[in-house]
């Protein structure tokens, strides 16, 4: 009998420590959550990862755009995003009637430069907490800048 007593008070331990927390006020177990804030951060790092992947020949075909005629018939046109905010931000582009989607980082207080196709977007970003939310016609360079203010 007591080691039966010992066996079921170490299983009731065992249960109790291996549980690890997971028991909340109401008895059922819920998942960590992630805040929306951290996603957006980690979509921020991987976007920014991703932009880096030759800068230097997306510079040079965005100041292309910019220091020369624009031609009608280009498909494509370019966006200069100025974030003067101190959060960093992704500005979200989606076509109106094209399956095109942009998702475009900046970082606190500085520009960034994307090659993207002409027509017609809703945009929108969080700027620190601030919503921006505009729907453009983009048929030439876009210059925007973006503020908390």
């Amino acid at each position: 009998m007591k080691y039966f007593k010992t066996i079921s008070l170490f299983l009731t331990q065992l249960l109790l420590f291996n549980c690890n927390g997971l028991r909340t006020n109401s008895g059922s177990y819920s998942a960590p959550s992630v805040s929306p804030e951290s996603s957006e951060k980690k979509e921020f790092a991987d976007l920014m990862e991703k932009d880096q992947t030759d800068k230097n020949k997306k510079t040079a075909e965005v100041l292309t755009y910019l220091l020369n005629d624009t031609d009608p018939a280009d498909p494509y046109t370019v966006a200069v995003i100025d974030n003067l905010s101190v959060c960093n931000i992704i500005v979200r582009l989606v076509a109106v009637k094209e399956n095109q989607i942009y998702n475009l980082p900046v970082a606190k207080n500085s520009k960034n430069h994307f090659k993207i196709a002409k027509g017609s977007y809703t945009m929108r970003s969080n700027v620190c907490e601030s919503k921006y939310y505009s729907q453009k016609s983009i048929t030439e360079p876009l210059i925007l800048k973006l503020s908390a203010h």
